[in-house]
């Protein structure tokens, strides 16, 4: 995996996080897994497949107009922050 693979990541993350509804953060939410999924594939760890997972549930969780948006939109981070350093560790 490269910088390139994670910096798109994170910006799809961010594009689910500021879409302005759940309807509209649909289809990112979509191509986000999409993506994800062929990334875990190449990082074969559990615990950071775990992460990006966490980080994509709490991104769409955060999506729209939602009371808790900043608090989602951390846990988010966190769990990005968390897989991010995993993977470039690696």
């Amino acid at each position: 995996m490269n910088a390139n693979e994670l910096t798109n990541l994170l910006e799809f993350i961010n594009e689910v996080i500021n879409a302005p509804t759940k309807k509209d953060a649909k289809p990112l939410v979509n191509r986000l897994k999409s993506e994800a999924t062929k990334i875990k594939h190449l990082i074969n760890d559990p615990y950071l497949s775990n992460k990006l997972d966490e980080a994509i549930i709490y991104a769409e969780e955060a999506s729209g107009r939602v009371t808790n948006k900043e608090h989602m939109e951390y846990c988010a981070k966190q769990s990005w922050y968390t897989f991010e350093n995993g993977v470039i560790i690696r």
